[in-house]
């Protein structure tokens, strides 16, 4: 084995071990956890993934880097690299594969990979007249929430957060929320990471501001009030979408077929007048 890959190796199972076990210095404040935990728990499960819906085309980018790495490579874990921006501009992300042991356990822990499993891709713009005049390669997923299910059991998805953070999860405050690429404490501790803990990290992030979004009052720096803000237009972004998938869902099957041959037709015009030039020339 390599110089490299043996310290790779060893570094990954000092992580594992500490992954493993109990933080033994947890933090003696746990606030503002008990009153954000308190707040999330007394909304409806669609305001809850209102409220964890993140619209922001970097960040979703990066995570289908991450996923293709994981489908062409097998489980491994990641480390972005702000500093270091690559030719597209995103921060280069660096991966290393697992394996013996530290495969195995990632494999074993359902709990961790339900956050994964959980998240929920979208377009955000689409449907929007702007947005459908663009080319199709203009086009991209931008936004995340999680699924209804796990964020319903409100013990479940605090569980799994816990997992995730070594127990971390909301504890103790974070001065970093305003900046682009936000590592909160328990995600920088454990160096190269799964993509559930990069989901998870922002999820945090999200109710992070959601809560101080709900508190005002403090004064806040620039950077944070973006970030606020940008956190409400999640929350809008999901309601419009939510609004759409119900208004179709209690459509009735004839109407469902009258709105398709509508769309068809309207996508096919274009295509008329080519082929009646192709006629001509031919």
């Amino acid at each position: 084995m390599a110089h490299h890959q043996l310290i790779d190796s060893l570094t990954s199972h000092i992580s594992l071990y500490h992954s493993q076990s109990p933080n033994p210095n947890p933090n003696p404040n746990p606030n503002p956890r008990s009153s954000i935990l308190k707040w999330f728990s007394s909304l409806s499960i669609h305001q809850r993934q209102a409220y964890l819906t993140v619209v922001d085309g970097n960040f979703v980018q990066i995570l289908l880097q991450m996923l293709a790495k994981l489908r062409s490579h097998g489980h491994g874990s990641f480390i972005l690299l702000p500093d270091l921006p690559s030719p597209n501009n995103l921060p280069t992300l660096c991966f290393k594969k697992s394996r013996g042991l530290i495969a195995r356990v990632a494999e074993s822990e359902t709990t961790v990979r339900a956050v994964f499993e959980s998240a929920r891709l979208f377009e955000s713009r689409e449907g929007e007249e702007a947005a459908n005049s663009l080319p199709p390669s203009a086009r991209r997923l931008d936004a995340l929430t999680l699924a209804e299910g796990f964020v319903g059991d409100v013990d479940q998805f605090v569980g799994a957060m816990d997992r995730i953070s070594g127990g971390g999860f909301l504890r103790g405050e974070e001065a970093e929320l305003g900046e682009d690429w936000v590592e909160l404490h328990w995600l920088k501790a454990k160096g190269y990471y799964g993509i559930e803990a990069f989901i998870a990290n922002r999820m945090e992030v999200s109710m992070r501001l959601a809560w101080l979004n709900r508190c005002g009052g403090r004064k806040r720096d620039v950077k944070l009030k973006e970030k606020m803000s940008a956190s409400g237009v999640g929350v809008n972004v999901f309601w419009r979408k939510k609004g759409c998938v119900d208004w179709w869902g209690n459509l009735d099957a004839g109407t469902r077929r009258k709105v398709f041959t509508t769309f068809i037709m309207k996508a096919a015009k274009p295509l008329v007048l080519p082929c009646e030039l192709i006629e001509l020339l031919v």
